[in-house]
């Protein structure tokens, strides 16, 4: 076995399957998210009721989504208003929803967070990573939360310090800590590399 370390806190993302005993399914998805949503849809067609959330950017598939949930689809322009929308819908959903996201990590725990919100789990929400792998990061310093960071080191969007970006995750923040990387040296930095594209 190879020597090395397994962080607990980073998240592990599956390929998404339908749950057999859900009395109902919530699939939220945003641009290529949307991808799974439909081979979800090529696995079968659940019996119980199903509604989509889908945040479009580019691609319109909201004609071949209207094939598959003709019933349950709502086709968002932002993930803004898929939020609203979802915020919308979860006092009228029951116990046995089973719920399923796909998209960028922002947008997974993005999600996530308003999820909490109606008592949801972080270990119910089955999770597929799409898009991109960039990176939300939390300052630990002004704790200013930054997003779309690409690179092992990035600027704050708060106090501007450039922060490494660490593979700790925090699932009530949905993002990684982000530490200043030059405090000894300040303007001393290590290669920039584009390691999250």
């Amino acid at each position: 076995m190879e020597h090395g370390y397994w962080i607990k806190s980073k998240p592990v993302y599956n390929a998404l399957v339908w749950h057999e005993k859900a009395t109902a399914h919530l699939i939220i998805a945003k641009n290529q998210g949307v991808l799974v949503a439909l081979k979800l849809f090529q696995q079968r067609q659940p019996t119980q009721p199903v509604t989509l959330l889908y945040a479009q950017d580019g691609t319109d598939y909201a004609k071949t989504l209207n094939k598959v949930v003709p019933a349950g689809l709502d086709v968002l322009n932002s993930e803004q208003d898929l939020l609203v929308s979802l915020k919308n819908i979860m006092p009228n959903m029951r116990m046995g929803l089973r719920v399923y996201v796909a998209g960028s990590e922002g947008f997974i725990w993005s999600v996530a967070e308003v999820l909490k919100t109606f008592g949801v789990e972080d270990a119910d929400i089955m999770k597929e990573l799409t898009d991109t792998l960039a990176r939300t990061i939390y300052c630990v310093h002004c704790k200013a939360i930054t997003h779309n960071i690409t690179t092992n080191i990035g600027k704050c969007s708060g106090c501007e310090r450039m922060l490494f970006v660490r593979d700790h995750f925090s699932r009530h923040l949905g993002a990684y800590m982000g530490l200043m990387i030059d405090a000894e040296s300040p303007g001393e930095l290590p290669e920039i590399e584009e390691i999250y594209p």
